[in-house]
């Protein structure tokens, strides 16, 4: 009785002992297999691309670093300036954001980044030849895709220049230069009432494009460095036209000359007593058509209605312009007032271009016409 029951027991003991044993090493290769599976999910979880794009983002977006995103940008720096200037208000202190988007590279991976719902741009993560332990996919970073509607952040605005030959041109404070010159033509079309002799002004053709808006300021300078005035503007072509330049050495020099003989002559046709034509004669060449002008003017003096006086007021000697070394015109202008005895002053505005030419006793008058 005893031995069957040691030997039960005996039985009993080596069971457990198996027991035991198996469950151990069951639980032993359940925690393999579990220390298996979570270094495989965290080697699979670290492949995962969104940490490379995080990294990406954080580096170039948080701030956003504008030389670092257009380094490899193909564009004009004007373009590029003029981008990074509105992208900066879009942006404002506004949080960018991104997500997963679609590819149309199989071995590529977007995350697009935003501004609300402007999209800026793309970071583009590629396959690498590389794979983790257990052969998971690994993604570089490949670039930075900006999806910019450049159109509307720096449009540009062509811009054409007219001057005189040898002017310099500037716009927006910056100087063209030859590499801007695109033609050249001989401008005649204002030469309806000038003098055969007067050449027309050759001009040359400058080209430029602003970006962002049209150019603030245009300006251009004869070679004496006297401002030129814009004559014409085409707001539709962003067009330009400068006429010459003012030239000032004539303007101190013949302003006094110009204006003495209009009053001369004025004072003349109005028969005054101590002016004949021996006093304006001296202004003008007399083998030309303004003084065969002045001679006709003098024939008709008997129409002249009585007056008991004469004054000259506001006159002005404008418009110089060299045309030749030997030809110059002006603009001459004053305010003919003839009192009348008993009635109301008799007003007259004198508005006048001359030409003159140099000739053996000087430059002299020898055609004119009526500013209007």
């Amino acid at each position: 009785m005893a031995k069957d029951k040691e030997k039960k027991t005996s039985r009993i003991s080596k069971f457990y002992i198996i027991y035991s044993a198996v469950t151990i090493t069951v639980i032993l290769l359940v925690l393999a297999a579990l220390g298996f599976v979570r270094k495989l999910l965290a080697e699979y979880e670290g492949a995962q691309p969104k940490y490379t794009a995080a990294a990406v983002f954080a580096e170039y977006f948080e701030p956003v670093d504008y030389d670092r995103i257009f380094a490899d940008y193909d564009a004009d720096e004007k373009v590029v300036g003029k981008i990074v200037e509105s992208l900066k208000e879009i942006i404002g202190d506004s949080q960018l954001t991104y997500s997963i988007g679609s590819s149309g590279n199989e071995n590529e991976i977007n995350y697009n980044v935003k501004v609300g719902e402007m999209q800026l741009a793309s970071i583009v993560l590629k396959l690498s030849d590389k794979k983790t332990e257990h052969g998971f996919d690994l993604y570089d970073f490949s670039r930075i895709d900006l999806d910019l509607n450049v159109e509307l952040l720096a449009p540009e605005f062509a811009v054409t220049v007219n001057v005189p030959a040898g002017y310099s041109v500037s716009v927006d404070g910056e100087a063209l230069t030859l590499e801007n010159r695109t033609s050249a033509y001989t401008n005649t079309d204002f030469m309806r009432y000038y003098p055969s002799d007067v050449p027309g002004i050759p001009y040359e053709v400058y080209s430029v494009t602003t970006v962002g808006e049209p150019p603030r300021s245009v300006t251009a300078v004869d070679p004496k460095g006297a401002e030129a005035a814009i004559t014409d503007y085409d707001e539709d072509s962003y067009t330009y036209t400068f006429g010459l330049a003012f030239d000032e050495a004539l303007q101190e020099e013949y302003s006094e000359f110009v204006v003495k003989a209009l009053e001369e002559y004025a004072a003349y046709v109005q028969a005054a007593e101590d002016t004949g034509i021996s006093s304006v004669k001296k202004y003008f060449d007399v083998n030309s058509t303004a003084y065969a002008d002045v001679v006709k003017a003098g024939g008709n003096r008997w129409m002249v209605v009585d007056w008991s006086g004469i004054d000259f007021e506001d006159e002005n000697a404008a418009e110089f312009y060299a045309h030749t070394p030997e030809i110059f015109s002006c603009r001459v202008s004053f305010t003919q007032v003839l009192h009348r005895t008993g009635r109301e002053d008799y007003i007259d505005v004198i508005d006048m271009y001359l030409f003159l030419h140099q000739t053996g006793n000087g430059y002299k008058i020898y055609e004119w016409y009526n500013a209007s």
